[in-house]
């Protein structure tokens, strides 16, 4: 009988009886030692908060003062706890307010449970997690959760959408079909009604959106990847062409272990350098991705890129001079 199968057993034992149910009678029942059964017990008073009571010569039985004992309908073990305790935390930093009425008597009771768990009654250390957003845009909670909400439940939503590129504001309608976290900020997949093709929207620069209320066009999985890309960002959308960048040694160092995209091709050379070959799509953005490194990159393909950094770090330079 496996731990959880135990506990469920204890549980129904206990639940059936009215009166103290002794040590041995339990561990035929479970058939298992009596340091199992302990810790059996153990693990589902303080763990899982079951109003069991010791009974000194007779056994353990469920108090009846209080309502009738059920099993929670989500319970974990330490580490899976810990884990979900610090997925938590990083939801309220993506997204600061989201969902913490609905979150917040899961989080305390969460919380409760690792307290419990902590030797000499500490508290979890829930401090010791920081979790930090670099370049992340706030979304208004309602705008997320109205575009969330339709896109769970299938549903058109128009919205006034300002574009970063140009400021100008226009009222989109739309079927979204995803929404996507990247780099700390927010988008939306989505079909865009009037353009009649598919649009990605920074939801930060959404506001006032209204779900219109009919089912919304369904896309296909496969009608999105060939869309936007197997990952995202400089790496959606239509095949553009292939970066050829070389990395100095030192920088090389950081480079090799970055995912840059699932069909990257990174090559070590014998003086320690590093040469990278990525797909992309989006210039301006892979521009930024190749700036950051400053000297210790160099784009040998195409010529049309390397001819855009040239132009970029020369404007660069022509600002401090």
């Amino acid at each position: 009988m496996s731990s959880l199968d135990r506990i469920y057993a204890l549980h129904r034992t206990l639940s059936s009886r009215r009166h103290a149910v002794s040590a041995s009678e339990l561990m035929e029942e479970l058939g298992c030692s009596r340091s199992t059964l302990f810790r059996a017990i153990a693990h589902l008073r303080d763990h899982l908060g079951a109003p069991i009571d010791n009974v000194p010569g007779q056994g353990y039985l469920y108090n009846r003062d209080d309502d009738p004992y059920e099993l929670p309908g989500l319970w974990l073990r330490r580490d899976e706890l810990e884990a979900l305790l610090v997925m938590d935390e990083l939801l309220s930093r993506v997204q600061p307010g989201l969902l913490e009425e609905h979150v917040a008597p899961l989080r305390k009771r969460v919380r409760s449970l690792l307290d419990r768990g902590r030797q000499g009654g500490e508290s979890f250390p829930a401090h010791r997690f920081r979790i930090l957003r670099a370049h992340g845009r706030d979304v208004a909670t309602p705008a997320f959760l109205a575009v969330a909400t339709a896109v769970v439940e299938r549903r058109r939503i128009a919205f006034d959408y300002t574009a970063r590129t140009t400021g100008e504001t226009t009222r989109r309608r739309t079927s979204p079909q995803r929404l996507v976290y990247y780099r700390d900020q927010w988008y939306l997949d989505g079909w865009d009604e009037d353009r009649d093709s598919l649009r990605t929207y920074a939801l930060d620069r959404v506001e006032s959106p209204e779900a219109i209320g009919d089912a919304g066009r369904e896309v296909s999985e496969e009608d999105l990847i060939e869309a936007f890309g197997a990952g995202y960002g400089l790496f959606s959308g239509a095949l553009r062409g292939r970066a050829r960048l070389r990395f100095q040694p030192e920088r090389a160092r950081w480079v090799a272990d970055e995912r840059w995209h699932s069909r990257q091709k990174a090559t070590r050379l014998p003086d320690g350098r590093l040469e990278l070959v990525v797909p992309y799509s989006e210039v301006e953005e892979l521009l930024g991705e190749i700036l950051r490194h400053g000297p210790d990159v160099e784009v040998l393909e195409p010529p049309e890129l390397v001819e855009l950094v040239k132009q970029q770090l020369k404007q660069a330079v022509e600002a401090y001079e």
